[in-house]
């Protein structure tokens, strides 16, 4: 008989297994809880990590999977002959040039006009017709000079009389005058002496009279005045004589000396007064000269046009005015030719007089020239510019040895100055080196596609080449191309890493 269950074991069964399944469920819910936990825990606990410290493995695959592939030129230095030149343009001019100026006084005004001129690139000789100048005013002044000159003239004739006169009546008071006064009063002081005389005799005979009865006393006394009255004519006229020998003569001689050098003193006055007049009138006279130039020697004309950079107003023209001691005309001489180039402060050092120079012309191209430094500038050129300000360039003249026919000044130049000369040298292109803060460097291939810094000590260096001194052997490969961005930040790098 088979196992019947009773419905309350089977109730109770069934109750065991919910309750069993409920604890099952619960577990397996527990354990999924704590697994989502740790999977939170540790996601957060990478990210987290990732954050503060980075995850390298990701940062080097993400490196090696973006770093770009460097595209490197390379070179290898070489041993040979090297040549240190300077290298810089220049503008032809003659180094024997002959500037033709304005020799007229402007005397306040603006400056004298032109009148006639003749045109630039004419061939002149010696004593040829250059520039007329208004003269217009010159002419006038001319007149007026003449004028005053005139009246300095007359002034002159006229003291030179006075003069004259002033040392005839000299000579006329002391060879005429005086000697007549002089006879006179000594005439006066005879006839006084002989007046005297006789009154003295006549008064004698009178007392002999008087004491015999015949004359009376009255008139004894009358004879006896007469006496008296003749002496003291002659005391007086002795007197006049003595005062016109010691003081009369030297007083008139003194004043006639005295009137004798003021008239000499006013004809010297007016004699340099004419003087300068005349120095007036021969400079007018000159100024009227000058306003006609010509050739002081051969040579081609040419116009001192130096133009504003602000302004295009032409300076040299028919109409135009040019001001005392301004150049009007160049005339270059073509046998002696030379060119001006300005070199960078950087470089000027390296250049001095009497090194040898190459010159290739622009409108010459075919034809290479030879010339020499003849002169280098101690002072740096003005700045074109206030941005300019900061370049210095410094002039440099290069005489041009046996200058070609058809050479014009104003032509321009390529300017090779040849410093130096070595036979054998390590040398390696310009582009291939970098300086850092007063190293130089070059960069060397690796063989992972990249490059290393390698420290070179240099020489002296041209255009296209510098001597290597130390650091590098003759075939070594060497990038060329370090002044590509990407190159030269990698070499920036690897130079910070030594």
């Amino acid at each position: 008989m088979k196992d019947r269950h009773h419905p309350a074991d089977a109730c109770e069964h069934r109750t065991a297994e919910v309750k069993q399944d409920a604890r099952a469920d619960r577990r397996a819910a527990t354990i999924e809880s704590t697994l989502v936990l740790a999977t939170a825990f540790l996601f957060l606990s990478g990210l987290a990590s990732q954050l503060l410290f980075g995850n390298v493995t990701a940062l080097i695959s993400n490196f090696f999977e973006d770093r770009p592939t460097l595209e490197l030129l390379t070179t290898r230095p070489t041993v040979g002959p090297f040549s240190h030149i300077v290298l810089e343009r220049g503008e032809i001019e003659s180094s024997s040039n002959v500037e033709v100026r304005c020799e007229v006084s402007s005397r306040g005004s603006s400056g004298t006009n032109i009148l006639q001129i003749v045109p630039e690139g004419t061939w002149v000789d010696e004593g040829d017709f250059l520039v007329r100048l208004d003269d217009a005013a010159l002419q006038t002044q001319l007149i007026q000079q003449q004028i005053v000159c005139s009246n300095s003239q007359s002034a002159v004739i006229e003291a030179k009389a006075n003069y004259d006169s002033a040392k005839l009546a000299l000579d006329e008071y002391d060879k005429g005058t005086f000697k007549e006064q002089l006879e006179k009063q000594q005439s006066d002081v005879f006839v006084a002496r002989e007046n005297m005389r006789r009154a003295e005799e006549y008064l004698v005979y009178s007392k002999r009279l008087a004491s015999r009865g015949y004359v009376p006393e009255a008139q004894l006394e009358a004879d006896a005045f007469a006496v008296e009255k003749a002496r003291k004519e002659l005391k007086v006229a002795e007197t006049k004589l003595e005062v016109m020998q010691t003081y009369t003569r030297q007083k008139m001689l003194t004043q006639l000396n005295a009137d004798i050098e003021t008239a000499k003193a006013r004809l010297q006055s007016k004699e340099k007064t004419w003087e300068l007049d005349k120095i007036q009138l021969r400079q007018i006279e000159d100024q009227i000269a000058k306003c006609t130039i010509t050739a002081p020697c051969s040579g081609q004309v040419v116009y001192q046009n130096k133009q504003s950079r602000s302004s295009s107003t032409v300076l040299i023209e028919e109409g135009l005015p040019v001001r005392e001691r301004q150049v009007i005309i160049n005339l270059p001489d073509p046998t002696k030719m030379r060119v001006i180039a300005k070199v960078h402060e950087s470089r000027i050092g390296h250049v001095r007089p009497g090194l040898p120079a190459k010159l290739l012309l622009d409108a010459m191209p075919e034809t290479e020239l030879s010339g020499h430094v003849t002169q280098v500038s101690e002072y740096p050129l003005p700045a074109v510019s206030a941005y300019m300000d900061h370049v210095k360039e410094y002039e440099v003249a290069i005489e041009i040895d046996s200058p070609p026919k058809g050479l014009r000044p104003g032509m321009t130049a390529e300017v090779r100055v040849l410093v130096d000369e070595i036979d054998r040298a390590l040398q390696l292109p310009i582009e291939a080196v970098t300086e850092d803060e007063g190293r130089f460097f070059c960069g060397i291939p690796t063989a992972d596609g990249g490059l290393s810094a390698l420290e070179i000590q240099v020489g002296q260096a041209n255009e296209t080449a510098v001597i290597v001194k130390e650091g590098l052997r003759e075939g070594a490969p060497v990038v060329l191309n370090v002044t590509d961005p990407d190159v030269a930040e990698e070499l920036s790098a690897a130079i910070a890493n030594l």
